[in-house]
């Protein structure tokens, strides 16, 4: 099973799935990976799931390669003269940052953290999507269908945010690196 936010299905298809002889299979996050589990363990299921998975990946790989037949690709000096130039008269540079190089963070306040929640995966994962215009967080609320389900899941969420930041049951820790950058061309 071949999951997380550094993979996609088209790379596990392209570049995973042909170095293996047994079965490999995106699963985009782990709450479906149980189904994708049973589906290989199940007998009478397997085959026919392994074949579905076969083909799947073989019409994104020959759409990945399709698409590279329409990239125009330049020797790298032409690349290189074709670059974005920068005029740093017209445009100053950037401020230069307060801290360069690494720096640990030892418990980072939750609250500062549970603010920059994206929950939209959290309501993708529960399989509670809005019909249009009230997809994605805050939207799904006003959904006819959905949103009284997704109150309800998001209070529980908020309830149980707040009995790990009360109680001090974790803590987050993080390590921020900024380094100097510029082109060597």
């Amino acid at each position: 099973l071949i999951g997380g936010a550094t993979t996609s299905k088209m790379h596990t298809a392209v570049k995973i799935a042909p170095q293996y002889s047994q079965p490999v299979v995106h699963v985009l996050d782990a709450s479906r990976s149980v189904v994708v589990c049973a589906s290989l363990l199940d007998a009478s299921m397997r085959g026919d799931y392994i074949d579905d998975v076969k083909e799947q990946y073989a019409e994104l790989r020959e759409e990945h390669y399709a698409s590279l037949e329409e990239r125009k690709f330049y020797p790298l000096e032409k690349a290189r003269a074709m670059r974005y130039h920068i005029d740093f008269k017209l445009r100053p540079p950037p401020a230069a940052p307060k801290m360069l190089g690494t720096k640990v963070l030892l418990n980072y306040p939750l609250e500062r953290l549970i603010a920059a929640i994206d929950w939209n995966p959290f309501f993708q994962v529960w399989q509670l999507r809005g019909t249009y215009p009230n997809r994605g967080y805050p939207k799904i609320f006003n959904d006819a269908n959905v949103g009284p389900e997704a109150k309800r899941l998001f209070s529980d969420a908020q309830a149980m945010l707040k009995e790990i930041v009360d109680g001090k049951l974790l803590e987050a820790r993080g390590v921020i690196g900024l380094y100097p950058a510029n082109s060597v061309v």
